[in-house]
């Protein structure tokens, strides 16, 4: 039970950063994604409330499974989760308000919005990740940052195409492996045995990633831009292994039966609609969305 407990909420973690680590990373990268800001915001219009619901499910089960590794978690990052959230409701702000009025002042003010808000997501995630690791929260914020902001720059070139966002891939790749995995080293340095391993074979995907956007266009572009965001989400997935590796060993709570008997059932249900949501919007963007 306990087993299936930890992999379930694995499951909803990993399925945030996979999904959610896209349209974060695109709100990082807006200003260099392309002139027309509304076209790139309607590459993750589609998808960003229902990335969100896996955190919120992911919240949802800690409480409820494990509420002894909750209060130590929120106990050791309380400091970081707070400017998480903050910083969430800041990046949600400007997606909702940006389009709301029109006027270049408005607009900016709600674009800086985004980006500051993804970016203050992206390092509050590394902070108390790297809180985990044994305190080098500053250093596994860069290992973060660049996860994130790579994985919406190869989201963007599948969804957006053109050679802004591809020239965005190429550089922030080059950025993450050259000075994010040292930086995840260097988090974890009290615990190599168990963050060397994954640090090289997170160097091992970059270097894929590195080597498919290096590769002309032409025939079979697209599939190759595909297996790109493939090893880009397998990439971001070194963020919550990180810290799972380092999370104390906890029982569940006593109730924990009826909350796996009822949660167990809706994954699949909830796998199933976000593929049709991806199937649904699998195509390039054309024309800017309600954003």
């Amino acid at each position: 039970m306990d087993t299936f407990a930890f992999f379930l909420l694995g499951f909803f973690v990993v399925g945030y950063f996979v999904l959610a680590g896209a349209d974060i990373g695109v709100g990082m990268l807006l200003p260099f994604l392309g002139r027309d800001r509304r076209l790139t915001l309607a590459a993750i219009a589609p998808f960003f409330l229902g990335n969100e619901v896996w955190l919120v499910a992911s919240a949802g089960l800690l409480t409820a499974l494990f509420p002894v590794l909750e209060a130590d978690l929120f106990g050791r990052v309380w400091g970081a989760l707070v400017v998480l959230v903050c910083a969430w409701m800041l990046r949600d702000m400007g997606l909702w308000l940006r389009g709301r009025r029109e006027g270049p002042v408005w607009r900016k003010i709600w674009d800086a919005a985004i980006v500051a808000g993804s970016w203050g997501v992206a390092a509050s995630w590394g902070v108390a990740i790297g809180v985990l690791l044994g305190g080098g929260g500053p250093l596994f914020a860069v290992t973060t940052c660049g996860l994130f902001a790579l994985h919406g720059a190869v989201f963007a070139v599948v969804r957006l195409g053109g050679e802004a966002p591809r020239a965005m891939a190429r550089w922030v790749v080059r950025i993450t492996l050259l000075a994010g995995v040292p930086c995840a080293v260097g988090a974890g340095a009290g615990e190599l045995g168990r963050t060397a391993p994954l640090a090289v074979a997170l160097a091992a995907v970059l270097a894929a990633v590195w080597g498919v956007l290096a590769r002309p266009g032409g025939t079979g572009g697209r599939a190759r831009d595909g297996w790109a965001l493939a090893a880009s989400a397998l990439a971001i997935t070194a963020v919550p292994l990180l810290g799972g590796l380092n999370l104390p060993d906890v029982s569940l709570t006593g109730g924990a039966t009826l909350t796996l008997a009822v949660t167990g059932p809706l994954v699949p249900v909830l796998v199933a609609a976000q593929a049709w949501v991806w199937w649904i919007f699998r195509g390039r963007v054309e024309r800017p969305s309600y954003l």
